[in-house]
């Protein structure tokens, strides 16, 4: 393969019915390279997990890529027939929701969930498929996982939980893992364990990673590249340490400052004042301008222009003639 292992180029999802349909995700590029871990960060609907979710043809009723191309190992995806995206998925693409209790069957313990897809995905026999489970639970970090896999996903903890998602996603020795908010819910301790264990298993596997989340912390701590998202555009994308260090756009700066720091005193913590963008409104300039310190006239009127330089780009007016 000689391009990048997932290639997003100009994707618009939308949302409606009938001849009514609104944009909500406005021309989306992004690419993953084969090992690379990438982040995807943003405000809460900034379109991060419709992103993941039109890459794994799930987008929710009333939604649709209504443009633009998606290419995994070369091969589109936009259009892909159900057969062929349900081999792709779990085999080749594996996820990670958010939610494990709810990405769980509540019916059947977790064990035989994850010996299922091996058979699935793996051709294997179901004593195969029984020991793989227990390797699998053992290298998520699972104590006892003999007797875990015959365990109910409301039996387990949220930490453990999310390490079952873990083992079910990379069962099949995927070549890309969608991790959407993985540590949501999770205090600090274990999202800690967490990430580690993310980091481990992908290193230990040869992996790709798209790592979605609003914690810049953790981005910075497992991602070599990050993508910034805001009101359905990505807005600044770059390496993670020049990024951080250095960041273009004052969405991206704003989000920075806003992460907590042990160092900052007992003040409020800061926020970004107003609120994005309602779903699906016309946005002729840029997005952020009512909540920009830096905005200017133009802002709001025309579209800002993307520039790059040394692989960082930025969309913004700021600091052009």
């Amino acid at each position: 393969m000689s391009g990048p292992l997932l290639q997003i180029d100009g994707l618009h999802i939308a949302f409606g019915s009938r001849s009514v349909w609104r944009d909500v995700v406005r021309g989306v590029d992004l690419r993953v390279s084969a090992g690379e871990v990438v982040g995807l960060v943003g405000e809460s609907g900034s379109g991060k997990s419709l992103t993941a979710l039109s890459v794994m043809g799930l987008l929710p009723l009333g939604a649709k890529v209504s443009s633009g191309r998606i290419l995994f190992d070369g091969t589109e995806l936009v259009g892909m027939r159900d057969g062929a995206m349900n081999k792709l998925r779990g085999r080749d693409i594996g996820m990670i929701f958010q939610d494990p209790l709810s990405a769980l069957n509540p019916a059947i313990p977790v064990g035989k969930q994850i010996v299922d897809s091996l058979r699935t995905h793996a051709s294997m026999t179901r004593r195969a498929a029984e020991a793989r489970v227990v390797e699998l639970l053992d290298l998520v970090g699972i104590n006892q996982p003999a007797e875990r896999a015959r365990a109910y996903a409301h039996e387990l903890s949220g930490g453990m939980r999310q390490r079952v998602m873990t083992a079910l996603a990379v069962s099949s020795n995927p070549k890309l893992l969608i991790a959407d908010e993985p540590t949501t819910a999770l205090d600090v301790t274990v999202q800690a364990q967490v990430i580690g264990m993310l980091d481990r298993i992908r290193r230990d596997l040869g992996i790709a990673v798209l790592f979605i989340s609003h914690n810049l912390d953790l981005v910075a701590s497992i991602c070599d590249r990050v993508s910034v998202m805001y009101a359905g555009r990505v807005v600044e994308s770059g390496a993670v340490e020049p990024l951080f260090d250095a960041p273009r756009h004052p969405y991206t700066r704003q989000l920075l400052r806003c992460v907590p720091r042990l160092d900052g005193g007992t003040g409020p913590m800061p926020t970004i004042p107003g609120l994005p963008p309602r779903f699906g409104s016309v946005l002729p300039g840029c997005a952020f301008t009512p909540r920009c310190v830096v905005s200017q006239a133009r802002c709001s009127a025309q579209a800002p222009p993307m520039r790059r330089e040394s692989g960082h780009l930025s969309v913004c007016w700021e600091g052009v003639p």
